[in-house]
């Protein structure tokens, strides 16, 4: 699997990471360290044709300001298990932009998630997944409440991350808001 997200800057990223060894030390909740990178995801699918994605994010990239993002709290999707997030507010820049990610990558993904498809997607930072039951989300909620969840920062990446055999998924490739490519990692290790 590969995906489009957004790092999160600090102090946002070690602020979900705090939250995520919280809930697993309160809660026994590890099912979203096999993704341990906190972020915004914008697209994703089994695999891209990657020198193409490359191109256009690089080229998307450089006519790209950073901007700012707003979250509203905690929110969770329905499903066999909750999923419990910080929630993004859908600003117009950010809805352009998904716009053009998705319309540009869906010809060069395989098996894209329709629940990324600018009618089904919702921004947001997950917090916990598959291993949060129906029976323990009202506590957890209430747990993370006591914190401040509504934040303001400044977005200026995009990236590609790919997803390992075990799961573990890795960034691979970073470009930065009137840059383009910046950084590329192995990812076949």
């Amino acid at each position: 699997m590969q995906a489009v997200f957004s790092l999160l800057p600090e102090p946002y990223n070690t602020q979900v990471e705090q939250i995520w060894d919280l809930l697993k030390d309160d809660f026994g909740l590890s099912y979203v360290h096999i993704t341990p990178i906190p972020h915004i995801t914008w697209q994703l699918g089994e695999g891209y044709q990657e020198e193409k994605v490359i191109s256009i994010l690089h080229e998307l990239t450089t006519k790209q300001e950073p901007f700012e993002v707003c979250t509203q709290g905690l929110n969770h999707f329905s499903s066999t298990s909750p999923i419990l997030f910080i929630e993004v507010s859908k600003s117009p820049r950010l809805l352009e932009l998904h716009a053009a990610i998705w319309q540009q990558l869906l010809p060069l993904t395989l098996d894209p998630s329709p629940l990324y498809s600018p009618e089904s997607w919702h921004p947001h930072i997950t917090l916990a997944g598959e291993d949060l039951s129906w029976e323990m989300l009202d506590e957890v909620t209430a747990h993370l409440q006591q914190q401040n969840l509504e934040w303001r920062f400044v977005l200026d990446n995009l990236a590609i991350a790919c997803q390992h055999a075990d799961g573990k998924a890795q960034v691979e490739h970073i470009f930065r808001f009137g840059k383009g490519l910046t950084e590329s990692f192995d990812c076949s290790l």
